[in-house]
Order: structure tokens, then sequence, then C-alpha cells
């Protein structure tokens, strides 16, 4: 097995956090649905033994890998349905899965919230430039295949990723394609949800050493920032913005969110929430029961519901 985010690898990570503005307070959650229930704490392993729903549908997006594949789970009704694409982590590298945030999808769907939870090629499986992009992009197009059979309202989507997924959620709404990643047009973003994962893939270099036990950003990217400055660049929120009208920023176990990234973001006209869950825990925020989940799903529900 890959090795999981250890205690001494986010003693590294704490040490290099930026100070934090003020954040949202944990909401008093006196909806069942976000009572403490859970009071243990999950890992990379345990949180895939959550129980899930089923999907409704799992089908290839693509046919280059086996790992091109999504998991849809519809709501019972007739919708049309707001949409959440979920990214999953795994220090890029393919220490994640779909089945990390199978809980996670399957409480929005619940409540409401249809979900797609794209794989994709990593580091190991073929990933890298410009494949663990383009399969970023595929899965997020797959969509507008998906609403043709089932009841998704694609002007209510919301890309959400966790940790490493947290790349394709910044990216995927700027609309920048790069220069080889994708080949048709996505469909509009209205929001966004960064769940404990760097924004600027930059200021994680060497970091990515402490956390994942490798430096897997170079090797993803093709090459450091001062080798490949354009693809940086790109997954820069201040140098290409997120065109979405909301994002909410879930700050737990990994690097602070820096302010002035937050600031700047906010004056780019965008809704910037920031609500701060506990300092080393990385996973809990991903299980319904557990306290960091109570302090962020009635947030979730807002934001996915296209409130």
């Amino acid at each position: 097995m890959k090795p999981a985010i250890s205690a001494l690898a986010l003693a590294a990570t704490l040490a290099a956090c930026t100070p934090m503005e003020p954040v949202s307070e944990a909401p008093k959650a006196s909806d069942a649905r976000f009572a403490v229930t859970d009071t243990k704490d999950y890992d990379p392993v345990t949180v895939n033994s959550l129980p899930a729903d089923p999907p409704t549908l799992k089908v290839a997006y693509a046919a280059a890998s086996e790992r091109q594949y999504g998991e849809l789970r519809m709501p019972p009704g007739k919708g049309p349905f707001p949409l959440a694409v979920i990214y999953h982590g795994g220090c890029w590298a393919g220490m994640g899965g779909t089945s990390n945030v199978g809980a996670l999808a399957s409480f929005l769907t619940q409540n409401g919230v249809a979900t797609w939870t794209p794989s994709y090629r990593e580091i190991g499986s073929d990933g890298g430039w410009p494949n663990t992009f383009t399969d970023w992009a595929q899965g997020l197009m797959h969509v507008k295949k998906l609403a043709r059979t089932y009841p998704l309202d694609l002007t209510r989507i919301t890309v959400m990723g966790h940790s490493a997924g947290v790349t394709p959620v910044m990216w995927l709404p700027s609309g920048h394609k790069g220069d080889e990643a994708i080949s048709a047009d996505l469909p509009p973003i209205a929001a966004a949800v960064v769940l404990d994962g760097p924004m600027r893939i930059a200021d994680f270099v060497g970091v990515d050493q402490a956390v994942c036990g490798a430096p897997v950003i170079a090797t993803m990217m093709g090459g450091s920032p001062a080798e490949q400055p354009t693809r940086y660049a790109m997954l820069d929120p201040l140098a290409n913005k997120p065109l979405v009208k909301r994002l909410l920023v879930v700050d737990g176990a990994l690097p602070d969110p820096d302010p002035a990234m937050i600031a700047a973001l906010r004056g780019q006209g965008i809704a910037v929430e920031v609500i701060r869950v506990t300092q080393d825990q990385h996973f809990n925020l991903l299980v319904p029961g557990t306290k960091d989940f109570a302090a962020i799903g009635p947030a979730l529900l807002d934001i996915a519901g296209g409130r």
C-alpha cells in the first residue's frame, strides 16, 4: 500500500501554513442531518469502508484507460436536479479513489443533489500531463451526455474536490484549455468547493514531499514551475480566474489558504466562504456524522443546491 498522510507529514505541512483570516464558525447543527454521531478519526483506508449508496450508473466516459469511469447517483423524483461533480484526492498518485467520496456523494444525493464522481489517470496509471488533465475535463464533459437520459440541471453544476482533487476544481471553471488538455467545450460551472486542498498548485511544491512521500507535483506537471511556467500559471486562480459565482473553501489539515488569495478572489467578484475544521484531520470532513462534516454540511447543501 502506498503511504498515507502521517502525523509527521501533517506536522511538516502545518508548519508551512500562512496566518489565516477570520473564518466562519461551525454552525449550530440543530438539523438531525448534521448531528455529530461519529467520533472516530478517518484515514485514506478507513474512509473507503464507509457505507455508501450504490451508484445509479457506473459508466466509462472514455476508452483509453480503465480509470476513465464515473459513478452517477440520482435522487428520487422527477428533477431536474442540481449536479455536484466530485473529484477524489490521492496525492495525484493513486492514493485515493472514488470510494473516498462515496459517503459524501450519497449524502448529497439523499438530499436532492445528483452527484457524478469521475475517476481519472494519475501518476502510476498513465497519468501526468496531459492525461490527468484530459481525464478531469472529459469526466466533466460527460455530464452533457448523461443529461440526455437523466434529469440533470446543467445550469446548476458545482465542482467539488478533496485534497489533490482541488486542482481540477480550481482549473476547470476557468475555461482555460491548456495547450493539449481539452478538445471540447465544458459545461458552465456555477460554484466550486475546495475540501482541504491546495488552491494554487505551485504553493504545494515542496510540501508534497512531506504529505505524499515524494515530489509528485513536478512529475505530474512535467517539470518544476521554472521549467513549465505556462502550465503552473494555468493552475493559478489569480492568473487564470475561476468563472464561478460562489466558492466554498474548507480549511483542514493541509496548509491554510493564503488570505491574500481569498481577498483577491473576492475582489474578482466571487463570493468566497471559508470554514475552518479540525486542523489535524484530513478525511473526517468527508464523513457524515463527524464534527467536521457537521461544520460544513449546511454550506455544502446550500452551494450544491444552487441557492
